[in-house]
């Protein structure tokens, strides 16, 4: 419990120090599995080996990604993270999701808030081609 407190403090004050202008998009590989398009004044903090949170500049939305693990891992894993953010789906419940994106590679993904790049970002997610993850459980594509 300490360790995501200490990572909820750290990824504040990361939002806290943030400013400057939107700008273009930035293809960003991750683990060697996949790439995301982000924004240019959006975050990114790795919390631990295979799982990453991706962030709005204006704090209105994050993105849970991990890798390799299956739905019900990945919901138990990023559960703590996702409370902390339980404000961000007050008023609608279409404002938190969870799903596979890259089911060859086990790349799901939890989604909570909303933005306008939201859909964009969470389509810009594709996996990169020869991965490891790919051999091992077949398949390929999105």
């Amino acid at each position: 419990m300490f360790r995501c407190g200490a990572v909820i403090g750290l990824l504040l004050a990361l939002l806290g120090a943030m400013g400057g202008r939107p700008a273009e998009a930035r293809e960003t590989v991750i683990d060697d599995t996949y790439t995301i398009d982000l924004p240019q004044d959006w975050g990114a903090v790795q919390i631990e080996p295979g799982y990453m949170l991706f962030y709005s500049q204006d704090r209105n939305v994050v993105f849970l990604v991990t890798v390799g693990q299956s739905m019900p891992r990945h919901r138990e894993i990023t559960a703590p993270m996702a409370r902390s953010f339980d404000h961000l789906r007050q008023g609608s419940p279409d404002r938190f999701a969870s799903l596979m994106r890259i089911k060859p590679k086990r790349v799901a993904v939890t989604v909570i808030g909303d933005h306008p790049d939201r859909v964009r970002v969470y389509r810009s997610i594709k996996a990169l081609p020869g991965n490891k993850l790919m051999q091992e459980w077949g398949g390929g594509g999105n």
